[in-house]
């Protein structure tokens, strides 16, 4: 999984800013640079001129890039395109050009750091194809087509190096993120996160959200009867059918031991029970079939009835739970209306 799956790659804040951060210093360092070229051998007054405005250029841009926290994404995927383009405008007016490869090591390793594909080869196509353009103008004594070639090697060398590392580190986040989120014996997700998905599922109000607690009967028994292999293949069995009835926007939960949960989305607690007694009466079927029989109970509580939130929500689905057990199991039951917290 990728670290920014979002629609926009800087969706993270700390990440904006080190970009930010990343661009002040490739154009603050172009301004240094191009002022030190103007006051050892600026040129013809005409070169002078534009020196100074390149100055001016760069010097703002690296000031805005570290004044402007909310800066637009576009004008942040711009400036690393830009940033090729002012190393190309370096190389002109302070030479020596030979040392160029070195200076677009910077925009050429952040762009394969933080964009995708396609937006990083966009950074090096400006870089190479600027730097062809103006061998021409600037290069008279020295074999242009080498010149060129080494900025092509260099900097695609630098990139896929650049991207290479990022897609490493983005699979590696990714693990570690599912391992956080998931239980890793039946997939289903674990308690803080299935508690943060009903947080936000009540706080958009657009629908209803009905929690519907799961518990398997009997589950001590089945390990101090048949082993522990034989309750993970119980809860495993239980995962299955549940995940199989998932409609889209519902979510699974493991909130500890035998106990699970589902968010239905847009379900009241009439539809809720319905699909509760479905998965109850699968649940014995398959569970016979597999090799090991169990029952469950399950608790339903709704979002239009509990209105103190996420954890309100899954406390009064438990209480149902418990009401089905005390009832003698392989059951269902529905939390009433301003159920307390």
């Amino acid at each position: 999984m990728n670290p920014y799956p979002f629609t926009s790659p800087f969706a993270s804040g700390s990440i904006r800013r080190l970009i930010r951060q990343m661009h002040a210093g490739i154009y603050g360092a172009a301004a240094v640079s191009l002022a030190l070229a103007l006051l050892t051998d600026g040129g013809t007054e005409r070169q002078r001129l534009f020196t100074v405005g390149a100055i001016a250029f760069t010097a703002a841009v690296a000031a805005l890039m570290l004044a402007w926290h909310d800066v637009d994404d576009r004008v942040l995927l711009a400036a690393f395109p830009i940033a090729a383009l002012t190393v190309t405008t370096v190389a002109v007016l302070d030479p020596p050009l030979a040392l160029t490869p070195m200076f677009y090591a910077w925009p050429l390793l952040t762009a394969g750091s933080f964009l995708r594909r396609r937006e990083a080869l966009l950074t090096y196509l400006v870089t190479i194809g600027s730097f062809g353009a103006i061998l021409p103008w600037v290069v008279t004594d020295a074999p242009r087509a080498i010149l060129w070639l080494t900025v092509a090697i260099v900097g695609a060398g630098l990139l896929l190096c650049a991207i290479a590392l990022k897609e490493r580190v983005d699979t590696l986040v990714g693990r570690l993120e599912t391992l956080a989120r998931e239980d890793p014996l039946t997939g289903a997700f674990n308690r803080r996160a299935f508690v943060e998905h009903v947080g936000l599922a009540i706080g958009r109000r657009e629908q209803s959200t009905t929690v519907v607690a799961i518990d398997i009967d009997h589950f001590k028994a089945i390990n101090d009867r048949d082993g522990h292999a034989a309750g993970d293949e119980a809860l495993k069995v239980l995962a299955t059918t549940v995940t199989g009835r998932l409609r889209r926007g519902d979510v699974f939960g493991r909130l500890g031991g035998d106990e699970f949960a589902v968010a239905l989305a847009d379900a009241d607690a009439d539809a809720a029970a319905v699909y509760s007694d479905a998965i109850r009466r699968q649940v014995a079927s398959t569970s016979a079939a597999a090799d090991v029989p169990f029952t469950i109970s399950i608790g339903i509580a709704a979002s239009a009835d509990v209105e103190q939130g996420a954890e309100a929500l899954i406390a009064a689905a438990d209480a149902a739970l418990y009401r089905a057990k005390a009832a003698g199991r392989d059951t269902v039951r529905v939390a009433g209306p301003n159920v307390p917290s």
